[in-house]
């Protein structure tokens, strides 16, 4: 996607960008040219000597990326729970040690299903009849979530860059509090739910923002940590907006320039 020019990365670029040489055919000819890539970085996640799942996912924000995939796994509820974390094998692998009782034997036989999102994400089914319904009597105008989508667009360094990441965003009815860039859909949501844990953010009166398709794994997650919203450049899938429904949530699609699909929720918003 990129006409990258240069291999003088500082040291944070090199953990997330590779040029490599490339051809490109444009206007009936070949050019060769290099090319910047996104780098996929594997971290294996053991806790108490037990190794949980490796994943796939930008060297970036780790710690948070860490924290929200246990608290989406219902592993923790807060982020102080994680007493301990040491990173091995050039931060390839991250040991934890947890201020909860974790039972290996029954993570393992847990019901999971394998998730539409990009990479492998196993997402833990036990409870969905149990997810909380939304509260939130919030009220936010149309022209804010307008306006909230032109800001956040603005935060896709990496995508512009190379093409290969998508994002994430955490916001107030008026900014962009946190934002996430990863290979993988999931990975960002895991990432914001982390920051927003290790900062003991209350997310009931957030917004959440994404570039991607909206799954149901996905809006689990969101559901679970009672975001009230739940927005998206893309569209939900069916199963995501039953979810939504059942659990009182305002799902919005197709959000850009300026229009939107109001899927549910729409009592939340107005003009």
């Amino acid at each position: 996607m990129s006409d990258f020019k240069s291999n003088n990365f500082n040291d944070t670029e090199k953990d997330i960008f590779k040029s490599r040489k490339i051809k490109e055919y444009k206007n009936k000819k070949f050019i060769e040219k290099k090319d910047l890539l996104i780098r996929e970085i594997p971290l294996t996640i053991f806790i108490e000597n037990y190794e949980i799942l490796t994943l796939m996912r930008l060297k970036e924000k780790s710690k948070e990326l860490i924290t929200g995939y246990l608290a989406a796994e219902g592993i923790i509820q807060k982020a102080s729970q994680i007493k301990e974390i040491e990173y091995k094998n050039k931060e390839k692998e991250v040991h934890l040690k947890l201020e909860v009782d974790f039972n290996i034997e029954k993570f393992r036989q847990r019901k999971v299903v394998l998730g539409s999102s990009c990479g492998s994400s196993f997402i833990n089914i036990e409870g969905y009849e149990l997810l909380p319904k939304t509260e939130s009597t919030q009220i936010i105008s149309a022209e804010n979530i307008l306006n909230l989508m032109k800001k956040f667009e603005e935060k896709s360094t990496y995508f512009y860059k190379t093409g290969g990441t998508h994002i994430s965003a955490l916001a107030s009815s008026e900014k962009i509090i946190y934002s996430a860039e990863d290979i993988g859909r999931h990975n960002t949501v895991d990432k914001i739910i982390g920051e927003s844990l290790l900062n003991e953010l209350n997310l009931e009166d957030k917004i959440f923002l994404t570039s991607g398709r909206i799954s149901s794994e996905m809006i689990i997650k969101i559901i679970r940590q009672k975001i009230p919203f739940l927005v998206s450049r893309s569209a939900p899938t069916e199963a995501a907006l039953d979810l939504a429904l059942d659990s009182n949530l305002t799902l919005i699609g197709f959000c850009r320039g300026q229009r939107m699909n109001i899927y549910s929720g729409a009592k939340r918003i107005v003009d």
